[in-house]
Order: structure tokens, then C-alpha cells, then sequence
């Protein structure tokens, strides 16, 4: 009888472990691991693991592991709304994380809203959040944070007139409306020149460009364009400063454009080099413990699309300690709406009307490329 009731007992006991050790809190990273736009996904994924199992060291999300899932778009739409709707409804994931793009985050975010699970997209346009929706968040810098710092820029610089050659994406969309609203308040006239960001030459564009006699020219788009946007220059011999917006922040844009990014100009998030950002800034602290962590694991220099991985999982950390009952979807995106947080993008502090970072004093710096390697600006 004893034996029996001890028996009885280990395998309540055994089953109650077994049960609490499955609840684990699941995520859905949802990144283009492969494709044009690899280099945005995979420094998020290694920063999103990265983030995980330092949470886990720490016991986890009130005693839960934190598991990832990992989800390849290849950069898709089609092919992350398919699979954000399996990390929904098959893998019952608690939280979207990603996608890595403006076009994959504005397919996806009809699908998180109608199934009410959070998403904290990496997206850089503001079309994604604005206006705010219930279940989507943002921690890039995007377009209306950053898109001021720069005209800000050229005013100091003098410079009048402005060659945009944009994308005709979301991503580039989304920038070229932002610029043409806000370039008049600081005396600047924008000439717009369009393409595919998978054109193969964008020769005639750079021509007009150079043509229209602007004082500079700024490339807004994200992979692979604007490496070749920088040998048709070339090619042609275009002498005026040329720009690339904060999509091209990262190593892979000096690979692939090779010698003819040579004195271009980048702005950047400052998890590129966070030594260009002021010492006093009040971000500079943040960034540069978040780039060390990554440096230290992965023997590599993280590229500021990391950083949006390693901001989302700051603010779920922040919001689960805030939930006094049981973690679940609902809870959480209730708990990342009320959620302050100075992370390597800026401050945020969301509110039923903003899901993005704040544009007060963005960690943003401009970075020229020289031997091909990003300096400091002088």
C-alpha cells in the first residue's frame, strides 16, 4: 500500500515537472536568414539568441525558459505571412519577433492583429506604426526619427538641394513621403529619383541626378541597390557627396560595393561604432555594453540591425516583470504598451498612440567610409 501511494506520488510529482518544464515562453523570430536582405536577419538572430539565453541564465521570464524559434522569410512577404501564421497557430508562439523588413512587417501586422499576439517588428518605416495598431511594436529608428537628423545635417552643411534616389518599396516609399514633407522646413528642395531596389543599373537615375546639379545626393533603400547605384557613379564619374540612409549601416554594404564606397557617407544607428557617438550621450552606455556582449560571443562586430533584436528583448524582459498573474498574449501586449525602456535605438516609451522609439536626441551618427572602413565623420 505504502508502495503504491509513494509510486502514485512520483509520478504526480514527475508529471508536474515534466508539465512546468513544457511551459516554456516561446518566441517567433520571424528574420530573412537568406536572401538579399540576410545581412538585416542573421545579426538579429545571433542578438536575439544571444538576449535569450541571457535571460534563461537569470531563470527565465518569472521561471519560464525562453525558447526561439527561428523562421527564414527569405526576405518574402508572402513567405513571412505563412509563417507568421504557423508560429501563431501551430508552434502557439507568445510573441512575434521581427520581421526584418518594412514590406514583411506590413504584411504581417493584419495577421498579429486579427490573431491578437504582439509583434515588435525591426522595420525602419513609420508606415508600420503609424497609425499605432493594438498588437504591433517598433524598435528601429525609422524613417520619421531619423529622417530630420539628416536634413539637420545638410542645413549645417549648406547644402539646398537633394538628389533622392529612393526605392519604390515600402521602405523607400515611406522615406520619400517624410522627405518631401519635411525638407521644405529647413530650405531644402528634394529631386526624386525612383527604381526596384532589385534593378541590376541605375545608370539613367545617377545621370538625372547629376543633372539636376544637387548638392548632394542620398541613397534610400535597402539591399542590394545601393552598391550598385555607388559603380554606376563611379563609372560616370558623379562628384558630389553621396549618402546612404541608415539601411546600409553594416558590413555587408562595404563588401558589396568594394572600392566605390570609398568617401560615401552613411548614417547609422551607433551600435556601428559607438565610439562616433558622443560620450555624454544618454544612450552611450547602453550601446556600448550591447556591443560588447555581442563582440565577446560572437568574435564579431554586431551591425545596427542587431540592435533592433536586442531592444525587443529588453522590452519583453521589462514587460513580463510587470505582469503579476500569468504571462500569455494578451498580458504581454498590455505590458509592452506601458513599458519605458533606454535602449540601443532611444528611448521608448510606448502609449495606446505610439508603438515606436522617441525622436528626442536619437543615438544617429554619420560615418564616412575610408579604405573601406567606417570612421567617424570629421
Amino acid at each position: 500500500m505504502k508502495f503504491r501511494y509513494l509510486a502514485t506520488a512520483l509520478l504526480a510529482a514527475f508529471a508536474s515537472h515534466a508539465a512546468t518544464a513544457q511551459e516554456s515562453f516561446k518566441i517567433g523570430a520571424v528574420y530573412a536568414l537568406t536572401g538579399p536582405i540576410a545581412p538585416y536577419g542573421v545579426p538579429q538572430q545571433k542578438a536575439l539568441q544571444m538576449k535569450a539565453d541571457e535571460i534563461n541564465a537569470r531563470g527565465g521570464l518569472k521561471g519560464r525558459k525562453v525558447e526561439v524559434l527561428f523562421y527564414d522569410t527569405e526576405g518574402n512577404g508572402n513567405k513571412a505571412v505563412q509563417l507568421a501564421r504557423k508560429a501563431i497557430e501551430t508552434d502557439k508562439v507568445d510573441i512575434i519577433i521581427g520581421p526584418s523588413s518594412t514590406g514583411e512587417s506590413l504584411a504581417v501586422s493584419p495577421i498579429v492583429n486579427a490573431a491578437k499576439v504582439p509583434m515588435i517588428t525591426h522595420s525602419g518605416s513609420q508606415s508600420v506604426v503609424d497609425p499605432a495598431t493594438p498588437y504591433v511594436f517598433q524598435t528601429a529608428q525609422y524613417d520619421r526619427v531619423s529622417i530630420p537628423v539628416v536634413l539637420k545635417e545638410y542645413q549645417r552643411l549648406g547644402y539646398k538641394k537633394v538628389a533622392l534616389l529612393s526605392s519604390t518599396d515600402g521602405f523607400g516609399q515611406s522615406g520619400l513621403a517624410i522627405y518631401k514633407e519635411m525638407a521644405p522646413k529647413y530650405g531644402i528642395t528634394i529631386i526624386n529619383e525612383q527604381f526596384d531596389r532589385q534593378d541590376t543599373d541605375m545608370t539613367a537615375q545617377v545621370l538625372r541626378a547629376r543633372q539636376s546639379d544637387a548638392d548632394v545626393m542620398m541613397v534610400w533603400s535597402t539591399f542590394p541597390a545601393p552598391a550598385i547605384i555607388l559603380r554606376n557613379a563611379k563609372a560616370m564619374g558623379y562628384a558630389k557627396p553621396i549618402y546612404n540612409s541608415y539601411a546600409m549601416a553594416a558590413q555587408d554594404f562595404l563588401k558589396q560595393a568594394g572600392a566605390t564606397a570609398d568617401n560615401t557617407f552613411v548614417m547609422s544607428a551607433a551600435m556601428l561604432l559607438p565610439t562616433a557617438l558622443a560620450a555624454d550621450h544618454p544612450n552611450k552606455a547602453v550601446i556600448t555594453k550591447s556591443y560588447d556582449a555581442y563582440m565577446a560571443r560572437y568574435k564579431e562586430a554586431p551591425n545596427p540591425s542587431a540592435q533592433h533584436a536586442m531592444d525587443a528583448m529588453e522590452i519583453v524582459e521589462a514587460a513580463a516583470k510587470k505582469i503579476s498573474g500569468t504571462i500569455d498574449r494578451q498580458s504581454l501586449r498590455d505590458a509592452i504598451e506601458t513599458t519605458e525602456l533606454l535602449g540601443a535605438n532611444g528611448f521608448f516609451k510606448f502609449s495606446p498612440t505610439n508603438h515606436g522609439v522617441s525622436d528626442i536626441n536619437p543615438p544617429i551618427v554619420f560615418l564616412k567610409v575610408v579604405n573601406n572602413t567606417f570612421t567617424a565623420q570629421k
